[in-house]
């Protein structure tokens, strides 16, 4: 407890009082001893010093106490005995140790009675904390300054003890001591589940590296999350995916068995860091272990849900791999157990980081090409069977790979983790395409429409309702002749503040709205009712097995004829044969896209095919154009 009081300014106070009291203590018992040697009190110009100092040492707030070399107690003052409730009387003759000392501390009587002051150690400035006891039972915490008065033996040497009842200052700074170490760990572990957060495994990965350092050795990473967690949450409730994230804690806990930290770093996703991890099987192991606990059902509110995981596992040398590549590692094994159909484990390996390390400078590209505008905008023509012309055109943004060419830059992206790159490349499409439409309309005197893919990342994004109606005032382009197409797999028909909720803005505004992609396997009918869709594109695949009597046939015919009872335009992409369009056409359908058409095309060669598509409207039957 003494280093309780080792710091700050109670100590430094306590030891300043301490030394002038027993400096002003010690020149009391000087003086009675030249009193009692001279017959009389010395006197100087102040007067009667050995007056003034017995007045001082009687009215001090500290107890002072003299002892002689065996510990008794000679004489002592009253804030002595206001501190311990002796007595002056009670307590002469006697040592403290008799009467003062807390019952786990107390000593024998041949102890006490054997005590000899050691002048080695109790010299004078000597200090000392102890819990004492007061003549009521009451404990207290006696903090004692020793001060020596050597006399001309050692049986003349007397002991002058200043104490000091510190009881509220000790149990003030244990108490502050106890909000530390309490905030200390509120800010190292994880309010829900009681784990680890991300800055406790940031130190104890720092703290396991830096001793690896002299003694290279391995360090284990085992990184998990819970798959389709948000379904849990969207669809039972936040407490019952609290309930989940609080069982997935405690399955880590228990496989690890207590050999290493166990940490929620966010969301559904924990890290393990297993301490001296025998090898690659029994990180495995380990694993294995994990992904069975969480497969265990979890009851929640008379329900019972099943829960399952992805694992990935890092084996590093901890004298070469920083903590922040360790857990970048587990990220990206992780994300490889994802991504190979969920509910499994993958490693890191090289391989896997070099393939990160690549798309981490074609991201970078990509997004200079982004704030550069180095896209390429590509121009789809949309054909009306009924009308036998061009109608209008899909926009489309494509990106020079540094490697593999113009590509679309979306199959790069992932929907969750590249919101920011999704809404810059739409708008990009969409200001472009707007432009290069505009112009085409212009020249040709055609009322053709611009047709542009966007998702939540735009639609949803702040402001950029704003943004469209202004490029359409900008640009003179009425929004009526806007088609936004929206992907069927992203339309979410459960989510009230979905992207569902977010296009009110834009059909409000006149624009068109197409549910794309249509028969890929996301979606179904009910999209066409909640979206208030007016138009319909079937996917390519559906297009592609496209036979007379076929499953496919019939499935299409049923598709058109459901969305002309809805009243729906209907149209279809990826079209390559004439035999499509027949088939198409005879079945209901109004529009197609595909190399049946064109491929898509640069606004200048949009601009030539355009001039000449009228003269080879009768090709396009035979295949020809």
């Amino acid at each position: 407890m003494a280093e309780i009081l080792g710091d700050g300014s109670v100590q430094h106070l306590v030891f300043l009082l301490g030394a002038v009291v027993a400096l002003l203590g010690a020149g009391f018992f000087v003086g009675r001893r030249s009193v009692a040697t001279t017959g009389k009190a010395a006197v100087s110009k102040f007067g009667n010093d050995a007056a003034i100092l017995k007045l001082v040492v009687e009215h001090a707030h500290e107890g002072l106490m003299l002892q002689d070399i065996y510990g008794r107690i000679e004489w002592s003052n009253p804030a002595y005995s206001r501190i311990t409730g002796y007595s002056a009387d009670e307590i002469r003759g006697r040592r403290p140790q008799e009467f003062i000392l807390t019952p786990e501390n107390q000593l024998s009587e041949n102890e006490i009675e054997s005590f000899r002051f050691d002048l080695s150690k109790f010299q004078s400035g000597f200090d000392e904390l102890i819990l004492n006891k007061r003549k009521n039972g009451e404990y207290f915490w006696n903090q004692l300054t020793y001060a020596v008065v050597e006399g001309d033996t050692l049986e003349d040497t007397k002991i002058i003890l200043i104490c000091r009842d510190v009881t509220s200052q000790v149990e003030h700074m244990r108490e502050l001591e106890e909000a530390r170490n309490k905030l200390k760990l509120q800010a190292e572990r994880d309010d829900l589940t009681g784990v680890a957060n991300r800055n406790k495994l940031n130190s104890f990965l720092h703290e396991r590296a830096s001793t690896r350092q002299d003694e290279p050795g391995l360090i284990g990473i085992i990184h998990c999350d819970l798959d389709h967690f948000k379904d849990i949450n969207d669809s039972h409730g936040h407490s019952a995916g609290d309930t989940v994230l609080c069982h997935a804690a405690e399955v880590l806990k228990t496989v690890l068995r207590g050999k290493g930290l166990v940490a929620r770093i966010g969301g559904d996703e924990f890290i393990a860091v297993v301490s001296d991890p025998a090898g690659p099987q029994q990180m495995e192991t380990l694993g294995k272990e994990i992904l069975e606990g969480l497969s265990r059902p979890v009851k929640v509110d008379h329900q019972t849900l099943s829960v399952a995981g992805s694992v990935g596992l890092v084996l590093a040398d901890g004298s070469k791999t920083g903590v922040s590549e360790l857990i970048n590692r587990a990220d990206l094994a992780l994300y490889a157990a994802k991504k190979s159909g969920r509910r499994q484990i993958a490693w890191y390996t090289d391989a896997l980081g070099a393939a990160h390390r690549h798309r981490r400078m074609t991201m970078a590209q990509l997004d200079t090409d982004l704030e550069n505008g180095g896209l390429t905008l590509l121009l789809e023509p949309q054909f009306d069977l009924v009308r036998e012309r061009i109608v209008g055109y899909e926009a489309s943004a494509y990106w020079l790979h540094p490697t593999e060419g113009l590509v679309d830059p979306v199959s790069l992206l992932s929907s969750q983790e590249d919101l920011k790159r999704f809404a810059q490349i739409e708008r990009f499409a969409l200001s472009r395409g707007l432009v290069e439409v505009k112009f085409l309309r212009d020249t040709s005197d055609l009322p053709l429409f611009l047709s542009v893919n966007l998702t939540a990342a735009s639609i949803k994004e702040p402001g950029f309702l704003t943004w469209f109606t202004q490029l359409c005032d900008d640009h003179q382009f009425d929004c009526r002749d806007i088609v936004i197409e929206l992907d069927e797999s992203i339309v979410r028909l459960d989510e009230p503040d979905g992207l569902v909720s977010s296009l009110g803005g834009l059909t409000d505004f006149g624009c068109q709205i197409a549910l794309d992609m249509f028969g890929s396997g996301h979606g179904g009918a009910g999209q066409l009712i909640h979206l208030n869709a007016d138009r319909l594109k079937l996917s390519p695949g559906l297009v592609k097995g496209l036979a007379p009597g076929s499953k496919q046939h019939r499935l299409v015919q049923a598709i058109i004829r459901l969305t002309k009872n809805l009243g729906l335009v209907v149209s279809a992409a990826g079209v390559k044969t004439p035999e499509q369009i027949d088939m198409l056409e005879a079945l209901g359908c109004t529009i197609i896209q595909g190399e049946a058409v064109s491929a898509p095309l640069s606004p200048r060669e949009a601009e030539i095919h355009l001039q000449d598509f009228s003269k080879n409207t009768r090709l396009l039957r035979r295949g020809e154009v």
